[in-house]
């Protein structure tokens, strides 16, 4: 699905990613992990097209990321940022309508296929409920479940999550996870997600990059690099397995104490 050979990227003369090397197959959920500032959102910036004065090489599908062009990304990919902003007051349901647009010609009207997919994911994300209603007027946590639905309707190859459930309740990101998760597994879509809660990667990740200080720390499957050195090494806590797949973290001994 994505492979990155020797990837680096600075802004200005800044730094950011060194050298990323890493190999992702389709069809599994992966998560990207590492503390702040270790170039987890700029990673996906060069995925998804937005930056693309890199060096190195980074593939999708076995193709160049520089390669693709705006509509045939908006085909394959759908992408969930931590705070989208909102400058028109759309209803939930056209909103979600929006994600049908790579699939249809300019200025043609939505099909009633459309439509049934648009209800069946705002069915799926608990946000039928607010077809009507304007996006301006839902909470943080609402607003982002609604934009989760527009891009499902997007029916992407893979679907990108930055942080994406940060403004959920815990019930509603679990739900949002589940759903994504049985996605996966249906093969219906291949999930790239950054988190920052290593109890919620260690339950939904099947194969995770581990990035510190702008260079892969491990990339593979979950299983091995949740392990607890991993996650002292990457993140400077310390982590106890609980369960198959449960984590407990404390502050490591150096942050703790000083």
């Amino acid at each position: 699905m994505l492979t990155a050979s020797q990837v680096s990227f600075s802004y200005r003369a800044a730094p950011v990613l060194q050298g990323v090397d890493f190999q992702l197959k389709g069809g599994l959920f992966s998560v990207v992990l590492g503390p702040n500032g270790s170039g987890k959102t700029t990673l996906l910036r060069l995925v998804t097209g937005e930056r693309t004065d890199y060096a190195g090489e980074l593939t999708m599908f076995g193709r160049e990321c520089r390669g693709y062009s705006d509509e045939e990304r908006a085909r394959l990919i759908a992408t969930v940022p931590q705070n989208m902003e909102v400058h028109f007051p759309y209803t939930c349901l056209d909103l979600v309508l929006l994600g049908r647009t790579p699939h249809r010609s300019r200025f043609a009207p939505n099909s009633q296929a459309d439509l049934d997919i648009a209800e069946r994911v705002m069915d799926e994300t608990d946000t039928l409920r607010f077809a009507d209603r304007l996006i301006t007027e839902l909470s943080g946590g609402e607003r982002q479940r609604v934009f989760l639905a527009k891009a499902l309707a997007q029916e992407p190859r893979l679907l990108i999550l930055d942080e994406s459930f940060a403004n959920m309740d815990m019930y509603q990101a679990i739900h949002c996870l589940d759903l994504l998760a049985d996605k996966v597994r249906r093969g219906e879509l291949s999930v790239l997600a950054i988190l920052h809660d290593l109890n919620l990667a260690s339950q939904y990740a099947d194969q995770v990059v581990l990035l510190r200080d702008g260079r892969v720390a491990y990339a593979g499957p979950a299983e091995q690099g949740l392990e607890p050195a991993w996650v002292r090494d990457t993140f400077s806590v310390e982590a106890v397995k609980v369960g198959k797949r449960g984590l407990a973290v404390t502050a490591g001994k150096e942050r703790a104490t000083g």
